[in-house]
């Protein structure tokens, strides 16, 4: 036992291990900036509300050493944008007759010189540049808008759609108690409104000769709860010396305008399919227009008062318009309510 191996007590000394490899440094890979099309950063620039054209002073962007920076080029493409009065060589035309007419010279429209740089710090032209910017921040300049004025305009050349009358927006935005109320007290209303001219009827301006033989009314209304326009004119083809009623001549169907015939001095007896009407009130007149284009059902027809939306077309004196034009060159002389108050008022 003695040749026993001696047990230690003592703890072994930890092993010192090697420190790991030191990990290789490999770069981070970027991505690569995707590339941006020139006309679409444009397109954003100059159409968009985002833009930062909205939010940058102007004239940090657009002033003469900007300009200066442009190539040869691209300032005679600008240039061709703006006035004659933007150039050096600009001076004032006078007529012929003036005493300092032979001391200015007049400028060539095909070469117009440098422009004049003050032409930059203009308050027109900031003022016209900051509407611009106005503009762009509401959206206006953005393809969307474009297309509603486009479909807007369409709508209004071929009569689908129509701008408010300013009478008709005031009478919505103002309405009255008695505008709510049924049609009686409304028609009290109405006449309220009108004054002491609603004492005079269609009969009394046709004998006064402020409706004559050959004048063209023209009725507009825009039936909102039905978003519906309706638009048709007729013409007074005969008065009756004995009564004072109206004979008036109008298209069948949707048809707004009149044919040329009509419309000229003189003119032939009506035939097919101009049809005939005869009034004795302007009430009585929308009524049958109403009825002729179909489109507003009785029962749909809000109580409003007709006398306004209805327009006297005259030529002016005994000179014809030159123009033909819509309503062979007569020319607008107001409603006949404008016309009623004052004849009323003159009498």
């Amino acid at each position: 036992m003695a040749d026993a191996p001696r047990r230690s007590n003592r703890k072994p000394k930890p092993t010192q291990r090697e420190p790991p490899p030191a990990a290789e440094n490999v770069p981070l890979k970027r991505k690569a900036k995707e590339d941006v099309d020139p006309a679409e950063q444009l397109h954003f620039l100059l159409q968009n509300s985002k833009s930062r054209l909205t939010k940058m002073n102007i004239s940090d962007l657009i002033n003469a050493n900007s300009w200066n920076i442009l190539s040869p080029d691209s300032q005679s493409r600008l240039a061709a944008f703006l006035p004659s009065t933007a150039f050096r060589s600009f001076q004032p035309t006078l007529g012929s007759d003036h005493p300092a007419a032979g001391d200015l010279m007049t400028v060539d429209s095909s070469e117009s010189g440098p422009i004049d740089t003050s032409l930059f710090t203009d308050a027109h032209f900031l003022a016209a540049a900051r509407t611009f910017q106005d503009h762009l921040y509401s959206n206006w300049l953005s393809d969307a808008h474009a297309e509603k004025v486009s479909k807007y305009t369409q709508g209004i050349q071929d009569g689908s759609l129509a701008a408010p009358w300013k009478d008709e927006v005031w009478e919505r935005d103002n309405q009255t108690e008695e505008a709510t109320m049924p049609n009686a007290a409304n028609s009290h209303s109405s006449s309220m409104l009108a004054g002491e001219a609603s004492e005079l009827k269609l009969g009394d301006l046709a004998k006064n000769s402020v409706l004559r033989e050959g004048d063209v009314l023209a009725y507009k209304r825009n039936f909102t709860n039905l978003n519906t326009f309706v638009e048709k004119d007729v013409i007074v083809q005969r008065i009756d010396p004995r009564n004072h009623s109206l004979t008036v001549l109008v298209e069948p169907g949707t048809t707004r305008d009149l044919p040329a015939h009509l419309l000229m001095p003189g003119p032939s007896g009506p035939s097919a399919p101009t049809r005939t009407m005869t009034i004795a009130s302007p009430t009585q007149l929308e009524s049958g227009l109403l009825d002729i284009d179909g489109r507003v059902e009785r029962t749909k027809r809000p109580n409003g008062n007709a006398w306004k939306a209805l327009t006297l077309w005259r030529w002016n004196g005994d000179a014809l318009g030159t123009d033909g034009g819509r309503r062979g060159g007569r020319e607008d002389h107001g409603t006949l309510f404008y016309l009623r108050a004052c004849h009323y008022q003159d009498r």
